[in-house]
């Protein structure tokens, strides 16, 4: 194997850390905007349940507010986290199809070399061979 392979496979396995990276961002962002959601859903089943008035309206409207404030930046957090994934497995896939591409000239360049050895190794026996006389 070439060092020019060798570097390609350890930037294709830095390029599969960094999409495993990206999937976990993605996916905790995800838990974050589910979080977000059933704090929501608490807080409408809170709000039916016990018709706040007063001090108690007054801290679950302050709390309406947060939670969408925190559901629009999990909403951007996911998207984000979305197109990372989505560039970082397209990365992974070029430098995937870069490296097999290389192991595959890399692989036709030994074979070409091996057959070249061989005509030598077989052009120098039948120039070594004593000349053969039929009849």
């Amino acid at each position: 194997m070439t060092d020019r392979l060798r570097a390609m496979r350890r930037v294709l396995a830095v390029q599969d850390g960094l999409k495993r990276s990206a999937d976990w961002r993605l996916a905790e962002a995800e838990r974050a905007a589910a979080d977000v959601e059933a704090a929501r859903g608490d807080l409408a089943r809170f709000r039916d349940a016990e018709l706040p008035t007063g001090a108690l309206a007054a801290a679950a409207a302050a709390q309406a507010r947060r939670l969408d404030a925190r559901a629009a930046a999990a909403a951007a957090a996911v998207a984000a986290g979305a197109e990372a994934m989505r560039e970082a497995t397209a990365r992974q896939k070029l430098f995937g199809r870069a490296v097999e591409a290389l192991a595959r000239e890399e692989a036709a360049a030994r074979e070409r070399r091996d057959l070249e050895r061989l005509v030598e190794d077989l052009a120098a026996a039948a120039s070594r061979a004593p000349p053969r006389h039929e009849g």
